[in-house]
């Protein structure tokens, strides 16, 4: 089992790990560091990054890796046809007669600024159920996290030796993507949650993606069967 430090990613002999006393130490920084908080962040199972979920994609780069997942989700067939007669039929109403007749009004105008911002959240639910994405992308010390459609959503972007551990997390309010309001929490110098637009296999495949890189190696089943030993 290869072990790599959490701060230099430098790989950790056989003879600098002490198993019965949880300690593993790095001579490349001389970093000390719990055994058990390195082990614990390799997946249980074995995950074949090569062979991904439908709709998730896994790419080794030079420097790094790029993984990502789609958001399309059957919920789609419901929330379009929800989409065009509710925010549709709101805003011709409201907004569409006064553009029509060329007379502006300002208590309708005022009264629809509720179903506008309801409107607005409906299409982008939408979007994200049609053709949203989330990918993560690790280009040596720098990580980039992107949700959105295309070109156009929300990009983080943070030092890869802020995390240490990677894992599944409940979020503290469910959504209308993941009823069971699960994400992907990284945490180390700070912490990002994302992926609750995911499916779970997606979701699960993403954080395996992280956790191997994480490690320093890839799932394998002997490397999970010998993660089972330690716990």
């Amino acid at each position: 089992m290869e072990i790599a430090c959490p701060t230099c990613r430098s790989k950790i002999a056989t003879a600098d790990i002490n198993v019965s006393t949880d300690v593993a130490l790095c001579r490349a920084c001389g970093n000390t560091f719990r055994l058990s908080e390195i082990v614990g962040i390799v997946p249980a199972a074995a995950v074949d990054l090569n062979s991904p979920p439908a709709g998730a994609w896994y790419e080794p780069l030079p420097d790094g890796f790029s993984a990502g997942a789609t958001t399309r989700s059957w919920a789609a067939l419901f929330l379009v046809p929800f989409t065009c007669v509710w925010a549709g039929g709101s805003m011709a109403g409201i907004y569409g007669t006064q553009i029509y007749t060329g007379h502006f009004k300002l208590f309708p105008s005022l009264f629809g600024i509720p179903f506008l911002i309801g409107s607005i959240i409906l299409v982008s639910v939408c979007a994200m159920n049609v053709a949203g994405k989330v990918t993560i992308t690790r280009h040596a010390d720098r990580l980039t996290i992107f949700t959105g459609v295309g070109p156009i959503g929300w990009t983080r972007s943070s030092a890869w030796s802020d995390f240490r551990t990677a894992r599944e997390d409940f979020t503290a309010v469910m959504n209308n993507y993941n009823r069971q309001g699960k994400v992907i929490r990284l945490e180390g110098n700070r912490a990002i949650a994302f992926g609750s637009t995911l499916t779970t296999d997606r979701r699960y495949f993403l954080l395996s993606a992280i956790q191997s890189d994480l490690a320093g190696s890839s799932p394998s089943p002997i490397f999970a069967a010998t993660q089972s030993r330690f716990r």
